[in-house]
């Protein structure tokens, strides 16, 4: 009897283990958070305000796209900024019923809510690198939908879209055009997505744009598993 009992704890405790364990393991991109909101209006083109408050803010940056700035430092990307405005104000109107889907990290160093937004079944992020009218701006951890965001704004840059129109192209992208108002250079490391290599800030263009991560410092491009390209 000593023994059944001995053995039938060592199952209890095991098992009791495995559940443990398992619900300490982190959420997959499936499982990430996602509320229901309602806009209150559209800023600019990567950038909303809700009506209510989602964990604690109502503005909300368009997660892992960067649009052309239409403020910054009393500066604009025009006419290109105000097209990317107008495009996003058309899908996602004023009193637009909206879904918020966040990624590893949920918020940005301003406190703003980093989120993809859709809109019943389309993807509202997505629609403005598909339409030209944003690229793409993967900042590590946050890398859902890579390969679908990279492949809306290849075929909107082939196509001539939005600020891709080879009349009329924008000259400089948003956090190049970011960078050189405020006098600052590129201090983001930048990896390859593909092959899993990274280079220093200065470097950023021997990356292909569509295949570029942002990392905030050389560890976290280490810790993600990149290496340092020699070239």
């Amino acid at each position: 009897m000593l023994v059944k009992s001995g053995w039938l704890k060592y199952l209890w405790v095991s098992s009791l283990g495995i559940l443990l364990l398992l619900g300490c393991e982190p959420k997959t991109q499936s499982q990430a958070p996602s509320y229901n909101a309602t806009v209150d209006r559209v800023v600019d083109g990567d950038t909303i305000r809700l009506k209510q408050d989602v964990l604690g803010t109502r503005k909300v940056r368009l997660l892992s796209i960067d649009a052309p700035e239409l403020h910054y430092q009393n500066q604009a990307q025009n006419p290109w900024a105000k097209q990317a405005k107008d495009f996003l104000e058309n899908l996602i109107p004023p009193g637009t019923q909206i879904q918020l889907q966040t990624d590893q990290d949920a918020k940005d160093a301003y406190g703003r809510l980093l989120a993809h937004i859709r809109k019943g079944k389309i993807d509202i992020n997505k629609e403005m690198l598909r339409k030209g009218h944003a690229v793409t701006y993967y900042i590590y951890p946050n890398l859902k939908h890579f390969k679908s965001y990279q492949a809306a704004y290849l075929d909107a840059k082939e196509k001539g879209k939005g600020m891709w129109d080879s009349t009329n192209p924008i000259p400089e992208l948003p956090f190049e055009f970011r960078d050189r108002v405020s006098g600052q250079s590129q201090d983001k490391y930048v990896g390859d997505f593909e092959q899993k290599q990274y280079v220093s800030p200065e470097k950023y263009k021997q990356i292909q744009v569509e295949k570029r991560v942002f990392f905030l410092n050389e560890e976290d491009a280490i810790q993600a598993g990149y290496q340092k390209r020699n070239k």
